[in-house]
């Protein structure tokens, strides 16, 4: 007697509830407008739902809901119910994904690191701690089960070398023994009678040929692939655990560490740990048919697309809400920086304070300013400030000083938005200067003063190499001044 299918089970069906309308995620991500968001899901067996790598809970009900808000954001989204994964993507109204694009392409090259909150790949993709630990999340027990295996018990392969041999046959390779033996004719051949080679009316005998062999080896390229991948994995934990990771991540980490550690010291990885990476190279042999070489193949096609790209597909990627304000205040640091003919002190950029220099200027990066350079009202009081602008112009010769501060938002008219204005106001109060400079994406805008009262706020908008940047920085060469508490 067969059972009947159970009519009564609800197909598992997620949403995005956004300013534009419900829309189902399914298959390729959808893209939404930015803002408040509020994903529903129907037919979950479970409460338990992941969000860009964080653990949450759906509200009660038949139809399970969470609110999240996605105002300031540009990226793919993933969600994970009940063992599925789904994909959702916001753009906003400012740069868009093209304009992310165009400053990662523009920052590529300019960089490896910043101050390990970031480093890019290849120039492909904006990789983060958080995007990293989504990986390991998601992969490295697997990952490590599948080159554990593979250490433990290599597939061989059959090898044709060529080696010395006294003796001859039909193995015997006749165009390299030759040269074997005009390599050293004296010590490589014996006159003898009726020898194999003649030369000057004598026979002469080879004491050696050179001949081919058969052996099986363990230097593969699939065995190669694990080794790389159990080392690329050591240097991307490496990597996260130099930032800063809550608690629960960190233990984590260090117990995948540990464990890569512990699988370093097997016979085939130390053996092959130097041979050159087979990382990249097609699929060969026992990736076709072992599943630990399978799975390990795999993998390693998806470290090199973790990370974050602006493109429609998103693979299996993470990116957060504030990636976009980290682009483009690297971008904009740059983009001032070559304005002004500075050159970057560090090959990693965020990894020295002073990020560039030059004959007049120096340019300090996302860091508490030198005492020396400029201090707060706060500097000597019992609780000094650890104020962090992104962007103190310093000249020189004058020791006058600029803040700017860069800011991934636009207001409803186009221009920096309010809530900009009012955090730049802070540091105004706080050096004691009476102006300071807001770089944000204002396209198809022109700078801007707001002044009264002896203050004023510069506003800058910087895009592209077509935004007027070289002839708006005047305003923040104008405006430069002594810093009072210093």
């Amino acid at each position: 007697m067969t059972s009947s299918p159970d009519l009564t089970k609800t197909r598992l069906r997620v949403s995005v509830v956004a300013r534009s309308g419900e829309v189902e995620l399914k298959g390729r991500a959808v893209k939404v407008a930015p803002g408040p968001i509020v994903l529903s899901v129907v037919g979950h067996a479970s409460r338990r739902i992941r969000v860009d790598g964080t653990d949450r809970r759906l509200s009660g009900g038949t139809t399970g809901v969470l609110a999240l808000d996605y105002t300031r954001s540009t990226g793919f989204h993933r969600v994970e119910v009940d063992g599925q994964a789904f994909w959702f993507a916001t753009e906003d109204h400012k740069l868009r994904l093209q304009g992310i694009t165009r400053m990662l392409s523009h920052l590529q090259s300019l960089g490896t690191g910043w101050t390990g909150q970031a480093l890019f790949s290849d120039g492909s993709g904006y990789l983060d701690p958080h995007v990293v630990y989504g990986w390991f999340d998601a992969n490295a027990d697997e990952a490590l089960d599948a080159i554990e295996t593979v250490l433990a018990a290599p597939r061989t392969e059959e090898v044709s070398v060529r080696v010395l041999s006294r003796r001859g046959g039909s193995s015997v390779l006749a165009v390299p023994t030759m040269r074997f033996l005009r390599s050293d004719p004296r010590k490589n051949v014996i006159e003898q009678e009726d020898g194999l080679l003649t030369a000057a009316g004598k026979t002469y005998t080879p004491t050696r040929v050179v001949a081919r062999r058969r052996q099986r080896t363990v230097d593969t390229v699939a065995n190669r692939r694990a080794v790389h991948l159990l080392g690329l994995i050591h240097r991307l934990l490496s990597e996260v655990m130099r930032t800063e990771l809550p608690s629960r991540p960190r233990a984590r980490c260090r117990l995948w560490r540990e464990r890569v550690g512990r699988l370093s010291t097997q016979p085939l990885a130390v053996k092959l740990r130097l041979k050159p990476s087979a990382l990249a190279a097609p699929r060969h042999g026992p990736e076709y048919t072992d599943r630990s070489y399978i799975k390990v193949f795999d993998l390693t096609r998806t470290v090199g697309e973790f990370g974050w790209s602006a493109s429609v597909d998103p693979a299996r990627r993470y990116s957060y809400i504030e990636s976009a304000d980290r682009i483009y205040q690297a971008y904009a640091a740059h983009r001032v920086a070559s304005v002004l003919g500075l050159t970057q002190t560090f090959g990693a950029f965020g990894s020295n304070p002073l990020a560039f220099t030059g004959p007049d200027f120096d340019l300090y990066y996302d860091t508490v300013p030198p005492a020396e350079v400029i201090a707060s009202w706060r500097a000597r009081t019992p609780v000094p400030d650890t104020s962090k602008p992104d962007l103190l112009l310093h000249e020189k010769a004058t020791s006058k000083v600029a803040v700017l501060d860069a800011k991934y938002r636009v207001g409803k008219d186009g221009h920096a938005s309010e809530d900009s204005r009012k955090e730049v106001a802070a540091y105004q109060s706080l050096y004691g200067l009476s102006a300071v400079t807001i770089l944000y994406p204002g396209v198809d805008r022109e700078a801007r003063v707001i002044t009264d009262h002896d203050k004023s706020v510069v506003e800058i908008p910087v895009v592209g190499p077509d935004d007027g940047l070289e002839e708006a920085i005047v305003h923040v060469l104008d405006r430069l001044e002594s810093p009072p508490y210093v």
